[in-house]
């Protein structure tokens, strides 16, 4: 296999030394390997590993030098771990989890640290100042985390949440068909709170459920105004977690509300980002499930995730947001009017709708409409409105 994912190393050759700076880890397949420090000029063994063993792993953590060096005893075939799917992980992972390993990794450097400076001149001396101050970095981070999730489960409890709606408008009438909703937090200690500042951790956590179904009651409750002041016949779209989706429990919940209201599910626009397609085992089943109870998928933020064609055959989304990020560009940068122009030939070859995010200018809009795109929304259009303003421009 490609060297990057698959290393061989015969018996006896070295596989990394102490003091090195490395950005991966290993996995062992098959084989053994002996990992060993020096000390007093002597060899000294510290652990012989076997097959499925991991190891070189805290460099990954603290980026840190080898706190040891690793020889292959037999030939060995190793997988290798890189820094990027450590990143990953732990970007992802639950906040009180980040502080807890980056307060053991801090306290297992300490300790490494303290038993060479007991083995005299021959203790090879490694700056730990930086790993702490890494390590603590990343615990302060982690702990800043938890009093923002905090925080959060007060804001529910003290209705600190409110919606605003952006209006997504069709190009060649100008009139509006959708309506976006998109939560805010007015917090009493730090006034306006961005979705961008709590959303991400909220979506690590199991926040996001009751957050989410907050968002789902307040937003109907708002389109029956909609549709009872004004009239109008707009979709109503709510942007789902990966969470969310993994959750049994919130496609029946997103039915009953609706029944209960009598909106029709056609109606209801569900927005998820592209890359969640891939991160989740239950996504396939998920979809046909919100297409048995009427509800239409909307890909968001398309061309920034994996963008693979194979699903957008298999899973058939109602349409596809062009991200912001290529809207921006048009007019600029002929790149993005390229990019765009695909992505709109591309959606009509497979018969599903296209809906242009982050229009601030009148060129961008001339120019996608040219294009073909159908529907878009930005600031040019609208910046997000409270509910009554949004009932006033429907009127």
């Amino acid at each position: 296999m490609p060297n990057r994912i698959r290393r061989v190393y015969k018996a006896g050759e070295n596989i990394f030394s102490e003091g090195e700076r490395q950005d991966i880890a290993f996995i062992i397949e098959e084989g053994e390997v002996e990992i060993w420090t020096t000390i007093n000029g002597e060899k000294s063994i510290l652990n012989q590993l076997h097959g499925g063993a991991l190891f070189g792993e805290l460099a990954l953590v603290d980026r840190q030098p080898r706190s040891a060096s690793a020889t292959a005893i037999t030939d060995t075939i190793l997988t290798v771990v890189t820094q990027q799917q450590v990143d990953e992980r732990l970007s992802d992972s639950d906040p009180i989890l980040r502080m807890v390993l980056f307060v053991v990794m801090r306290h297992f450097r300490s300790e490494v640290e303290r038993s060479r400076a007991r083995y005299g001149p021959y203790a090879r001396e490694v700056s730990s100042a930086s790993a702490v101050d890494f390590s603590q970095r990343k615990i302060d981070e982690a702990i800043q985390l938890i009093r923002t999730e905090a925080e959060l489960k007060a804001a529910m409890e003290n209705n600190e949440f409110h919606l605003l709606y952006q209006p997504i408008h069709e190009l060649k009438t100008q009139k509006i068909a959708g309506l976006e909703a998109l939560i805010r937090w007015k917090s009493p200690a730090r006034g306006e709170i961005m979705p961008a500042a709590f959303m991400p951790l909220a979506e690590t956590t199991s926040l996001i459920i009751p957050i989410g179904n907050w968002v789902i009651d307040a937003g109907l409750r708002d389109y029956l105004l909609f549709r009872e002041t004004c009239n109008a016949d707009v979709t109503l779209s709510f942007n789902l977690a990966r969470r969310q989706m993994e959750n049994q429990a919130f496609l029946p919940f997103l039915s009953e509300q609706v029944a209960n209201r009598g909106i029709p599910a056609a109606n209801i626009k569900l927005e998820m980002l592209e890359r969640n397609l891939f991160q989740s085992d239950t996504v396939n089943s998920w979809i046909q499930e919100c297409v048995a109870r009427g509800f239409s998928i909307l890909l968001d933020d398309f061309g920034t995730g994996y963008s693979s064609l194979q699903y957008l055959q298999e899973y058939k989304p109602a349409a596809l947001k062009i991200d912001r990020s290529f809207v921006k560009g048009l007019g600029v940068r002929q790149e993005s009017e390229r990019i765009c122009k695909a992505v709109v030939e591309l959606a009509h070859a497979l018969g599903i709708g296209v809906i242009a995010e982050g229009v601030e200018t009148l060129q961008q809009a001339r120019m996608l409409a040219d294009m073909g795109c159908q529907q878009a929304q930005g600031y040019f259009f609208s910046p997000p409105l409270p509910a009554q303003a949004i009932a006033q421009r429907l009127s």
